[in-house]
């Protein structure tokens, strides 16, 4: 696993403390249905948690067990704990983690008591987070401190799409006004070579695509200069980088299609080839707006 997401490295600092745990003669870890429930993360992220322990000459498989070499020591751990980060980024990175990864599909039902425990957060901190998330329209509240996952209709993909492509535009416009030796222009080189290594190894690091797709719309739209673009780009970034991912079919040929967007839209930004620019962004989000469609809902575009 080349990315160690948050989820990875908290479920995996969770594995390393029920090792701690074990009472004296015991060296078997629970097996991998007994650890989806302990942890409540799916199998595939015990299976790469597990591949890690083993890695580190933590444990060893022996048939379907697991049996523990030695005890985990302070640097077998992530540091999770960012400093600069404040709780609600934090509930913000597990709670989308918990999409991108699977975990939370459309109809499904979720506590803030789960999510606070399973986060590290207060659930006051979860509530505040859910409630400001739910006027993006994707989750509602039900009772008991509850909430559900809901699919947003045909009407409001469309209506995002078309959005997204009028504010989108104008702001790459104001973008190719900026002088040569503005810092936006290193900020883009340096994201054309993240680009490009992850482009060169694609079926082992396709994962890493949703956050530079992020990163180049960030950037973009933040030079439209508009004081709602962050609220827009937030709805956008869970949609259109997160959403869709709820149907993973051919998720591999999609990334790869739209890296090689960026990277011919990146170039033609960093050699100001405007009108370049500007083909290279309307066939990217004429592609994105095709895949949103047929992955979310399996509409014809």
């Amino acid at each position: 696993m080349n990315t160690r997401t948050y989820l990875f490295k908290q479920s995996t600092n969770r594995m390393l403390e029920l090792i701690a745990n074990l009472t004296d003669g015991q060296n078997v870890m629970p097996n991998d249905i007994e650890l989806t429930k302990l942890l409540s993360i799916s199998r595939t992220t015990v299976r790469s948690c597990v591949e890690s322990l083993i890695e580190n000459g933590i444990v060893k498989r022996d048939g379907a067990n697991k049996i523990v070499l030695r005890q985990p020591n302070p640097d077998d751990y992530y540091d999770i704990k960012d400093k600069d980060s404040t709780k609600d980024v934090q509930i913000e990175k597990y709670f989308l983690e918990l999409i991108n990864t699977g975990q939370l599909l459309p109809g499904d039902r979720f506590s803030e008591l789960s999510l606070a425990k399973n986060s590290g957060c207060t659930t006051i901190t979860v509530r505040e987070f859910l409630i400001k998330f739910s006027n993006n329209g994707l989750i509602e509240k039900i009772p008991r401190g509850r909430w559900k996952m809901v699919k947003f209709d045909e009407d409001f993909a469309r209506e995002l799409i078309s959005f997204r492509e009028m504010l989108e535009m104008r702001a790459i416009t104001e973008l190719l006004k900026q002088p040569k030796d503005h810092p936006v222009w290193f900020e883009l080189q340096e994201l054309l070579v993240k680009h490009q290594d992850v482009s060169q190894d694609m079926e082992n690091r396709y994962l890493e695509f949703p956050a530079l797709d992020r990163a180049l719309h960030f950037i973009i739209l933040q030079s439209a200069k508009n004081r709602f673009t962050q609220q827009f780009f937030d709805i956008v970034s869970f949609v259109c980088h997160y959403h869709y991912q709820w149907d993973k079919t051919g998720e591999l040929e999609r990334f790869t299609i739209a890296i090689n967007e960026h990277i011919d839209l990146l170039n033609n930004l960093i050699t100001h080839n405007n009108a370049g620019t500007i083909m290279s962004l309307e066939k990217h989000l004429k592609s994105a707006e095709s895949t949103l469609l047929r992955c979310v809902h399996g509409l014809d575009s």
